[in-house]
C-alpha cells in the first residue's frame, strides 16, 4: 500500500567529487603530460569513453532535476531538456567498456610501479607507497591487488617483479 499523499521527488545523482589533493595530482599530471595527451589524441582521434558518459550523465542530470517543478521554479529554468532514452541505453551498455579500459591501465600502472628502477634496480614503488596511492588499508592488500591484476610477486607470471 502506497500513501498517496507523500509526494515524492526525482533521485538527485550524487557525483563524484574530487578532494583538494586528488585535484592537485590531477593539475601537475595534466601539466606534466600534456604533450603526450596531445600526442595520444592525435593517434586515436576519438573522443575517450569516459567524457562520453559524463557529458550523457550531466545530461541526463539536468533533464532529472528539470522534471521537478519545484526545482525549475527556483532556478529559473523554463524548459525541460529532452528525453534522450537512446544516450541513456548506451551509455550503460558502455560501462563495460569504461571499466575493462582502466582495468587494462591499472594493471599497466600496477606493473610499472613495481617494475625495477632503472636508476636503482628496486621497484620503483614499494607495496606501501602502492597502497597509499589506491586507498587500500595495508601493504598486503595492495598485494593482493597487484596479484589479481598482473600476476605472482615472484616474477612467474609477470616476468618483471622478483620482488615482494
Amino acid at each position: 500500500m502506497t500513501n498517496s499523499h507523500k509526494q515524492t521527488r526525482p533521485p538527485r545523482p550524487v557525483p563524484y567529487v574530487m578532494d583538494e589533493e586528488q585535484a592537485g595530482l590531477l593539475a601537475r599530471l595534466s601539466e606534466d603530460y600534456a604533450d603526450a595527451v596531445q600526442e595520444i589524441q592525435d593517434r586515436t582521434p576519438h573522443v575517450s569513453v569516459a567524457a562520453l558518459l559524463h557529458a550523457v550523465h550531466a545530461h541526463q542530470a539536468r533533464r532529472v532535476f528539470a522534471c521537478d517543478p519545484r526545482w525549475r521554479e527556483t532556478a529559473g529554468i523554463t524548459e525541460v531538456p529532452e528525453d534522450r532514452a537512446d544516450d541513456a541505453a548506451a551509455a550503460l551498455a558502455l560501462l563495460q567498456v569504461a571499466r575493462d579500459d582502466l582495468e587494462g591501465l591499472e594493471a599497466a600502472l600496477l606493473l610499472a610501479a613495481r617494475t625495477p628502477s632503472t636508476r636503482t634496480g628496486k621497484p620503483l614503488l614499494t607495496f606501501k607507497k602502492i597502497a597509499a596511492a589506491l586507498g587500500v588499508e595495508s601493504e598486503q592488500a595492495a598485494q593482493g591487488r597487484y596479484r589479481r591484476k598482473v600476476g605472482n610477486l615472484n616474477g612467474t607470471d609477470s616476468g618483471l617483479d622478483g620482488t615482494p
